[in-house]
């Protein structure tokens, strides 16, 4: 059996300096199977379990809300509150047992939010029948929920999570304050780039501030206007990257690429993006990326593209064990559809696998 030794080295994170025991991460997914309160359901907890058992060397939870008004879906975790985040302890430890790495996301729903008619945002916003579903967040706000980011970070750190990673991608409240398109702000919130990052810049800042150098932290974008959340353009996310990674002291930054080999839309026959960013953001700054990511071989030409270390979804939902069989460089795991069986032994819930039968042919129905 060979081995696909970029894989399984491990890595060193500049500022924290903890180290992940291989490059292979586990991507943040909706999964709706903890309580209505957020904290951690026991469905939860094995399933993250599982791939910590599995050999994942970092662990990325789902969206973890800041406050109640950014509740996004049912069964979503928070870290809101004390009774919530002592939740996540025992998961804390047995990672760190396994020697795997355990990211709490911090995340706030703004637009996306469901917690309420009318949601906080940086200047208000109608949904897709024109029905206004949020309201500009005075300065006071805007500060409250900085805040709210930087407690939560707190409380991760209490009980034991190895670091945070910001949710600055997909459409939420931190990239809506990023997006020229949902931030038409005049004031030091919005209008030139500089302003629609400073959201994201002092929540970054806090963090750091409350939670010391040692503790882990980064940050997820999405880096370019896509056709799902537009606004941010690529040249934006590069200087945006670049600045957290040269005056913010973050340990990493997450790029979220629905597909990890391709190039910007803007540029379909030019360099992908994951090596464009490689290019432009310090070499010391690890770049963690997703993507139609299956087998090792994908992971290792993804890992040659620039990234490094892969953050697994799809595939890690039906396949727990896929860090230890990584060892294997011709590891290439069974597609979908999956039988609902199978998914069960993965270690999802009924309420899980009800939700992936939204991912045509996912779910193989019986």
């Amino acid at each position: 059996m060979s081995q696909d030794s970029a894989l399984i080295e491990p890595l060193t994170f500049p500022v924290s300096q903890k180290t992940i025991k291989n490059r292979i991460a586990l991507a943040p997914m909706t999964n709706l199977q903890s309580h209505s309160d957020g904290s951690l359901s026991k469905d939860e907890h094995n399933w993250l379990k599982m791939r910590i058992e599995g050999d994942f060397g970092m662990i990325i939870t789902a969206a973890a809300f800041v406050q109640n008004d950014g509740r996004a879906w049912n069964g979503q975790i928070g870290l809101h509150n004390e009774h919530s985040a002592d939740s996540f302890a025992t998961l804390c430890r047995e990672a760190e047992v396994n020697r795997s790495l355990t990211l709490a996301q911090l995340f706030h729903g703004g637009l996306r939010a469901t917690a309420q008619k009318l949601n906080p945002s940086p200047s208000g916003g109608t949904n897709s029948k024109g029905e206004t579903i949020g309201y500009a967040m005075q300065i006071h706000e805007i500060k409250e929920c900085i805040a709210a980011f930087v407690e939560s970070a707190k409380r991760a750190q209490r009980v034991g999570f190895s670091g945070v990673e910001i949710h600055g991608a997909h459409g939420y409240l931190v990239h809506q304050f990023l997006s020229k398109q949902t931030n038409t702000r005049n004031d030091e919130w919005g209008g030139n780039f500089t302003n629609r990052a400073r959201f994201l810049l002092e929540i970054v800042r806090g963090i750091r501030i409350a939670c010391g150098e040692d503790f882990l932290l980064g940050v997820r974008l999405s880096p370019e206007d896509s056709q799902w959340f537009h606004g941010i353009e690529f040249s934006e996310a590069l200087d945006l990257a670049a600045q957290l990674a040269e005056d913010e002291k973050v340990d990493y930054l997450h790029i979220s690429l629905w597909d990890a080999f391709k190039a910007p839309d803007h540029q379909p026959e030019g360099i992908a993006a994951i090596t464009q960013m490689r290019n432009y953001v310090p070499a010391n700054t690890p770049l963690i990326t997703a993507g139609k990511i299956w087998s090792s071989k994908d992971a290792q030409n993804v890992m040659e593209l620039g990234a490094d270390i892969v953050a697994l979804g799809r595939v890690a939902i039906a396949h727990p064990n896929w860090a230890k069989e990584a060892i294997n460089s011709s590891f290439n795991p069974s597609t979908p559809p999956f039988g609902v069986a199978e998914l069960s032994k993965a270690g999802l819930s009924e309420v899980f696998i009800n939700y992936m039968k939204r991912w045509p042919n996912f779910v193989q129905e019986s």
